[in-house]
């Protein structure tokens, strides 16, 4: 097959999707009775959808002071953001060219507003008629009472999704392919998130792409710009906690110096008035003078609550006790109670049983779980539990308030997992690394005195919450390529849609380290193929190219050593160049690279010793990609010549993996050559040949050779067409589709164009079927995909774009037979 088999998808297991609610807990067998309508799931979901509370929030009065400000309780009167109210509601309405489902990005800063403008949306819509979901990234059992019936009858339905840049990829797009997101109606899904990045970049295209959602974004600008905005709603917050603070003086509020820009969010400003209300009642209190001090008030006040709580008999354990569960639950919980028991225990906060138990219900008592059966809930607002974790950890400037000695030795206990079932592990380690990286970004002793230090330590943990918290990680001031070159043997070593982006970044700085020390040029070449792979792995085609440029300019330097060692290094770079000019079409300069690499290997494979073994294991694969590239200028009889002989070497070595892929990979783009020499039947039965081999690797391995498996069954269908067996052709291309649609939701740069091909040739087998509905509907979509990489490079698909559209207008001419077939994915794949 067209593709370089070092850059094979990563294994992530198998997914059952468009199914029902029912779930069991546990592994093993299960067993269901009567009509399911939603997902089958074994194991817990990896998300929660939860019909969105609209009774009245608790009592303001009831409130502790740092509760006043968490968006949930909806203290201070919802003020501003007219233009973004407005903006949202014209978002919600359906139009002619609005499509059913969109998907609108919130991006701000923690405090912004995010949330309160999101809710205050949320009931705007629920008057309006509409059904609102949340959905909650936790593996919770889905809520099965209060979770809307798709059934009934609503204007649509709107789900919230927040801190959307802390979702891993693979659960974000699991949200997004949901059946509960995808029924008949408008559908309309609002993405909170502090930033945008790596993450959105990818998912933005796949949504669009692959789901064919409209995807808007906006920033949140800052509440109040200037200081007579800042004064006015200052004075709103303040006047609304007076009432709800015992012995706030109004009058005696003092106003600080909101020129600071700090003072522009709405969480800023709220915790300016909270706290001067709060030392209203005593003019000798001084005003804290910063938001650090004004946090630092905050959390003192919290301390009291604890005291207050002992003193009363209302929990046993002493404060540090509960101060240490408290860091616990900020960068772990809240969780299932049987993970709250080992994660303490873990922490080294509490070891007997009993004890660990009186620990988590006494938290539990500080702070109420919002969950039932969960414990560990963390200090709200975040901003609030960010600043608490960040003054615990030493190396800070705040004198007035002392870090926590123990403070570094339970957030590394936390990150180890040590003693902690396997999948809890993880999961606290991704979700503390997660807090970690988002609270270093603001505060740089906690990268300097604990995230960078385990990272050192451990660089495996680099990787534990997905891509786009590794982006966070790396963009941080003090991370250096040493610490980047320790991480990068912990990357996916082939394409991985959570980290191909991320580790391009990572392998970019690192080359540019490394060639800045003008090395030899052997390593030049090395290092120019590491990268130019990570490009190709992420879509960069063109960058992909330059890299094996400038590796074939390093290996033919290192060729005049004369070695076999520097021979197969130019002659590697020579393949894979060949790869990348195919996969921008050109097909000729494609041909060229690729037999010069031949030329170079085949002394190599046919001479004396060990090393012969495994150079004829890359000149099977160069011969492979040469009888491709024959093939694309039409030269059949030399391509049936160097496919033979690719798969005369496959067969003739030891047994291996890398055998038995190069092998499948070559009978498949040979029987594409029988076929165009004519030999129709010969050319069926080798393919198959492939398909059994590719059918069992994807048994072992499915998110490794699945694409190589959909690459084959295009070319059987191909083979049954030309035999005019079309049913058999219809279902073998079905298969091909259907597998192509789960990689595209993958990774959607790498596997969309394949997609599309496929596509165009069941359209032309359901023509002569007279299937001419669903002809239509594929070529369509396959013009789409098309016409988005035709705009983006002209030279390299705008002749396959031109020939979809011919194909259409002969469908409606209504031309018979209309020749669909055009795309042979063994020989003109465009994955490389």
């Amino acid at each position: 097959m067209n593709r370089d088999h070092s850059d094979v998808p990563t294994p992530a297991g198998y997914t059952l999707s468009n199914t029902g609610d029912a779930w069991a807990d546990a592994p093993g067998s299960i067993a269901i009775s009567g009509f399911v309508d939603g997902d089958v799931t074994l194991g817990l979901p990896r998300y929660r959808l939860t019909a969105l509370a609209g009774g009245t929030p608790r009592p303001a009065e009831t409130l502790r002071l740092a509760e006043l400000l968490d968006a949930r309780h909806r203290v201070v009167p919802f003020l501003g953001r007219d233009e973004e109210q407005q903006s949202l509601g014209e978002w919600l309405t359906a139009t002619r060219d609005r499509p059913d489902r969109a998907v609108q990005l919130i991006h701000a800063p923690g405090g912004q507003g995010k949330t309160r403008l999101a809710d205050q949306f949320a009931d705007t819509a629920r008057k309006a008629g509409w059904e609102v979901l949340r959905a909650y990234l936790d593996p919770g059992e889905p809520d099965r009472v209060t979770t809307g019936d798709q059934r009934r009858a609503t204007a649509g339905l709107l789900v919230l999704v927040d801190y959307g840049d802390w979702w891993p990829a693979s659960d974000l797009r699991a949200l997004f392919t949901d059946p509960r997101l995808h029924r008949e109606g408008p559908v309309r899904v609002l993405v909170l998130a502090r930033a945008v990045g790596y993450w959105w970049q990818a998912l933005r295209h796949w949504l669009r792409a692959t789901l064919g959602m409209a995807v808007d974004e906006f920033e949140l600008a800052a509440l109040a710009p200037d200081a007579d905005t800042r004064e006015r709603l200052f004075r709103t917050a303040a006047a609304r906690f007076a009432a709800l603070v015992s012995h706030a003086r109004i009058d005696a509020v003092r106003v600080p110096d909101l020129a600071d820009p700090a003072y522009g969010s709405a969480l800023s400003l709220q915790l300016a008035a909270l706290v001067a209300v709060a030392v209203s009642h005593d003019r000798t209190l001084q005003v804290p003078s910063t938001l650090v001090d004004m946090y630092g008030y905050l959390l003192d006040r919290e301390v009291g609550h604890w005291r207050q709580l002992l003193a009363g008999d209302a929990v046993t354990s002493g404060v540090e006790q509960l101060d240490r569960v408290v860091l616990v639950a900020m960068l772990a919980g809240p969780v299932p109670y049987h993970v709250g028991q080992a994660v303490v225990g873990c922490a080294g906060v509490g070891s007997e049983p009993g004890r660990v138990a009186q620990l988590l219900a006494d938290h539990s008592t500080c702070y109420p779980p919002r969950n039932a059966g969960w414990v560990l809930e963390p200090l709200q607002p975040d901003r609030l539990g960010e600043a608490y974790l960040a003054l615990a950890i030493p190396g800070h400037r705040w004198s007035s308030y002392a870090p926590k000695p123990w403070a570094v030795g339970v957030v590394r206990a936390l990150l180890r997992g040590a003693g902690m079932p396997t999948a809890p592990a993880a999961r606290v380690r991704a979700g503390a690394l997660t807090v970690l990286a988002e609270v270093a970004a603001g505060w740089p002793h906690v990268a300097a005195a604990v995230l960078l230090p385990a990272l050192r330590d451990d660089p495996a943990l680099a990787t534990a919450a997905g891509g786009a918290v590794l982006a966070k990680i790396i963009d941080l001031p003090d991370v250096d390529v040493e610490l980047l070159a320790r991480i990068e043997p912990f990357l996916p070593p082939g394409r991985h849609v959570d980290f191909d982006n991320v580790a391009r970044e990572v392998v970019a700085r690192l080359a540019a380290d490394r060639l800045a020390r003008d090395p030899d040029p052997v390593e030049r070449a090395r290092l120019h193929i590491a990268y130019g792979r990570r490009l190709a792995n992420a879509g960069d085609r063109e960058a992909a190219l330059e890299q094996t440029d400038l590796a074939v300019a390093a290996g033919e330097a290192a060729v005049a050593a004369a070695s076999p060692e520097t021979s197969a290094l130019l002659a590697l770079a020579l393949h894979l160049r060949a790869h990348r000019l195919a996969a921008l079409t050109r097909y000729s300069a494609a041909l060229a690279s690729v037999r010069r690499a031949v030329e170079l290997l085949t002394p190599l494979a046919e001479g004396p010793g060990d090393d012969a073994g495994s150079f004829r294991w890359a000149l099977a694969e160069a011969l492979d990609n040469l009888a491709l590239r024959l093939s694309h200028v039409q030269l059949h009889e030399k391509a049936e010549v160097a496919g033979r002989r690719a798969v005369e070497l496959f067969t003739g070595g030891r047994r291996s993996a890398r055998g038995e892929r190069g092998l499948a990979g070559a009978l498949a783009n040979l029987a594409v050559i029988e076929a165009h020499r004519g030999r129709r039947e010969e050319a069926l039965a080798t393919v198959r040949r492939a398909e059994r081999i590719w059918r069992r690797l994807s048994d072992d391995e499915p998110s490794v050779y699945r694409p190589e498996l959909a690459l084959t069954l295009n070319t059987v269908s191909l083979r049954h067409a030309e035999l005019g067996q079309l049913s058999a052709a219809v279902a073998a291309a079905e298969e091909s589709v259907g597998i192509f649609r789960d990689l595209v939701r993958a990774n959607a740069v790498a596997f969309e164009l394949d997609l599309a091909a496929v596509l165009a040739n069941l359209s032309g087998y359901l023509w002569q079927l007279d299937r001419r509905t669903e002809a239509f509907q594929y070529n369509a979509e396959a013009e789409e995909i098309f016409g988005r990489w035709g705009g983006a490079n002209p030279q390299a698909f705008s002749l396959h774009l031109r020939h979809l559209r011919e194909n259409i207008a002969a469908m409606r001419a209504k031309q018979s037979p209309v020749d669909l077939r055009r795309w042979e994915l063994g020989a003109q794949s465009f994955n490389s």
